[in-house]
């Protein structure tokens, strides 16, 4: 028995290593970044914001999305100064699902079509919902799911027939959350669960109709953005190891290179998220090991903290 445990073990980790992604020419860059139009949803900060800065040093056209507007000019011009050649921004909110096809059609009516959708917003709460009487609301969770999932659903089906003509691509920003449950996000890890169903499915959809849309699904660890940090705290990034503490604006590069390598999961960090994957195939109660390591009384203590510190800086953005 142990040999077979063994043998998974060798093929994950050689299957691992093809799959690390390859990189990318600068004449790769010209071909496919530079003038092409690209809609990034949830560019006000983060992974967003770096990844409209790096879009911008390629010379893309870019509209980018996201509920505040102060914020929203403030990468406008990081964007323009990097190099973008054409930067407009459509400020909403997600939670609005049913006018959510607006984004596209400005897009269209401003740029004439769209080569790249980016569906990088998200609403990120943390905390038990089984004592949590607010996370158990039908309007709490309905608000929730709008934001991390509906609202791609609609962009997509809206922006598909654009994307068809252009052979676009899409990035569906998802988590590992949405591969392996956590003990302290049960809504959030749902909703990206959620989008993991669809978008993978939709994948192969498009490939069974040889599509010229492709689509890569973001599988998601933890991202070190300046927002995020500021909130969770010393306390609150301790929990992570080094390895597994993606950086914000690596992350962001490669996100645009997955618009030109076109791969099917983009995965960072890439060698503890690919590890997690690997454990979840050998021992799905693996998890179960990992929460077991963080008392319950330190989890509420940590998530306790966490609010304090959103409810300070208004966040709503993130990805674990």
């Amino acid at each position: 028995m142990w040999k077979g445990a063994v043998a998974i073990v060798i093929v994950g980790v050689v299957l691992m290593w093809l799959q690390y992604p390859r990189a990318v020419s600068q004449q790769e860059y010209l071909d496919h970044i530079k003038d092409k139009v690209v809609v990034l949803c949830g560019a006000s900060s983060g992974i967003g914001e770096q990844l409209a800065y790096k879009l911008g040093e390629q010379g893309a056209q870019i509209m980018i999305v996201a509920r505040t507007q102060s914020k929203l000019e403030k990468v406008k011009e990081g964007a323009i100064a990097a190099g973008a050649k054409r930067v407009e921004i459509f400020p909403y909110d997600f939670s609005n699902v049913e006018e959510s096809g607006s984004v596209i059609d400005r897009a269209v009516e401003v740029f004439g079509k769209i080569d790249y959708l980016v569906l990088n917003h998200a609403a990120m709460v943390s905390g038990f919902v089984s004592s949590n009487a607010r996370h158990q609301e039908t309007a709490f969770i309905k608000r929730m799911y709008n934001i991390n999932t509906f609202s791609f659903f609609e962009l997509t089906f809206k922006a598909l027939p654009y994307l068809e003509k252009s052979g676009g691509h899409i990035i569906a920003t998802s988590s590992m959350a949405g591969e392996t449950p956590t003990s302290f996000s049960n809504i959030y890890t749902s909703t990206k669960h959620a989008v993991n169903g669809f978008f993978y499915s939709l994948q192969q959809e498009l490939i069974a109709r040889k599509s010229s849309v492709g689509i890569t699904i973001g599988a998601l660890g933890f991202i070190q953005t300046d927002d995020l940090t500021a909130v969770l705290g010393d306390d609150g990034i301790e929990i992570f190891p080094a390895f597994a503490r993606g950086d914000v604006r690596e992350c962001a590069k490669g996100m645009m290179n997955s618009l030109i390598v076109r791969p099917r999961t983009f995965t960072y960090p890439w060698t503890s998220n690919k590890m997690q994957r690997l454990l979840w195939f050998i021992n799905p109660y693996y998890h179960e090991m990992i929460n077991g390591q963080l008392p319950l009384e330190k989890a509420e203590e940590l998530l306790k903290n966490f609010k304090e510190r959103a409810q300070e800086r208004d966040f709503q953005k993130g990805n674990f």
